[in-house]
């Protein structure tokens, strides 16, 4: 009865360590764009638009797609891999405040 309650508790600490691992690494970016494949400009362009952005300025910095423009009446800045259509990390939502 012994090994079983040990075992039982072993196994239930390596499973609540599993979950806290995959907690804590937690997706590097948001995604922006979805399928995790190369986006162009306009696919970010038209995307910003239909989420309310206008004025919208984007350039090329590296594989980031840099992004400026006003989102409600506010100035915002967002970089976005061009590889796979992520938001960088640590620009989740532009929002400089």
């Amino acid at each position: 009865m012994n090994r079983i309650f040990v075992r039982l508790i072993a196994g239930t600490l390596m499973i609540a360590g599993a979950g806290f691992m995959m907690a804590r690494a937690g997706p590097s970016s948001s995604v922006f764009i979805a399928g995790d494949r190369p986006v162009s400009a306009e696919e970010v362009e038209a995307k910003l638009k239909s989420d309310g952005w206008s004025n919208i300025v984007i350039s090329s910095d590296g594989k980031y797609l840099r992004v400026s423009g006003l989102l409600n009446g506010k100035a915002n800045n967002i970089a976005i891999d061009s590889q796979t259509g992520r938001l960088r990390a640590g620009d989740d939502d532009g929002d400089d405040d």
